[in-house]
């Protein structure tokens, strides 16, 4: 009995240290970029200025859906998609980690 009760409590132990959430994989076509900032349906990002699409999507850092009107007015960076009339469909926040893991690239494709 003692020794089960080690083994889960190793196992907690273990479950504990591991991240809190598992990396998101971002699709191919994410562009990245700041937004700085952003009057629903209106969201700058860099210099340009983008209209969210019907049915566009936010994504917080926990990756949670949030709505428009919960976005804090400061400046942040995401990874976005574009569709294929030039909405925003998707929108993630990142996390340190993650903007660390996707740098801005002036070469990304379009």
């Amino acid at each position: 009995m003692g020794k089960t009760l080690s083994v889960l409590g190793l196992f907690a132990w273990l479950l504990w240290l591991s991240p809190a959430q598992a990396a998101r994989d971002f699709p191919q076509d994410a562009r990245r970029g700041t937004l700085t900032a952003h009057e629903y349906p209106n969201y700058r990002i860099g210099t340009t200025t983008y209209r969210l699409a019907p049915g566009g999507r936010i994504f917080n850092e926990q990756n949670l859906i949030v709505m428009p009107a919960s976005l804090p007015k400061k400046k942040a960076e995401i990874m976005y998609r574009l569709d294929y009339q030039g909405y925003l469909s998707e929108i993630w926040f990142l996390t340190r980690e993650e903007a660390a893991l996707n740098p801005k690239q002036s070469n990304r494709p379009r």
